[in-house]
């Protein structure tokens, strides 16, 4: 497994990790500091992170090709 597919991995379990311990909070914390902390980060957090995994992916696939190539 290559350094790039391992962070992949691990940024991976540990987006889920956050997303199922941000469900729990949730079912307890729904004020207006929770709103304003989902709008300022959360969101954010949601947009960025899957295309940086998918992104993640693609680069693995082509240095792979490349290491193919090279051979």
């Amino acid at each position: 497994m290559s350094g790039l597919r391992y962070a992949h991995d691990h940024l991976q379990a540990e987006w889920q990790r956050l997303q199922d311990q941000w469900a729990l909070t949730l079912e307890r914390w729904r004020d207006v500091v929770c709103q304003r902390f989902e709008r300022e980060y959360w969101q954010e957090y949601e947009r960025t992170i899957l295309p940086a995994l998918q992104q993640m992916e693609h680069l693995d696939e082509v240095i792979a090709q490349a290491r193919r190539e090279v051979k």
